[in-house]
């Protein structure tokens, strides 16, 4: 127990730290455990390097019949305090989820999400995800106040600029 718990103390404190090569050559021996647990974590919203997109990811899904659903990840912003408070990790999920560094998660998504959009009397066929994002707008200057600077609004449901389907999965039978 104690060698289990130095570990998790050793990977909260070299993962903790910000982007570095000395946090990468101290992370690389623990990498692979720590995504495959769900355990990783990053510093992508804070300086000096924030995150400068906006973006959404979803399932399209294919049916027997013919029919087609939209499946959208969970978004924090359009849950409830309760439903936040249950899936929060689904934030993490969806950001990471997107990206081609995590393509192992892929087909599990997938197939996950074959399965909650499963009915008895109409199977899921293919699953595609697809990724949408747009760059946040730079920060304005307010007119007559050149120190200052406001942000642009960012609505709540923003018309994406960009798309890409990432990930085109057939389902089988045994993933339902």
């Amino acid at each position: 127990m104690s060698v289990f718990i130095l570990i998790h103390l050793y990977i909260m404190a070299v993962w903790g730290l910000p982007g570095s090569t000395f946090r990468y050559i101290f992370s690389q021996p623990i990498a692979g455990y720590v995504i495959a647990s769900g355990l990783w974590h990053s510093w992508d919203m804070f300086s000096p390097d924030p995150l400068a997109v906006n973006f959404n990811v979803e399932a399209q899904i294919l049916y027997q019949d013919g029919s087609t659903k939209i499946w959208e990840f969970p978004r924090m912003e359009k849950l409830g305090i309760w439903e936040r408070f249950q899936k929060e990790r689904y934030r993490k999920w969806r950001e990471r989820v997107r990206l081609d560094a995590y393509g192992m998660a892929w087909d599990d998504t997938a197939r996950f999400i074959a399965r909650l959009n499963d009915t008895w009397a109409n199977h899921p066929v293919r699953v595609t995800l697809v990724r949408h994002w747009q760059p946040i707008p730079s920060p304005a200057t307010v007119p007559g106040k050149s120190k200052f600077k406001r942000y642009q609004p960012i609505t709540e449901d923003p018309n994406f600029k960009f798309n890409f389907r990432f990930k085109f999965y057939e389902v089988r039978p045994e993933d339902l």
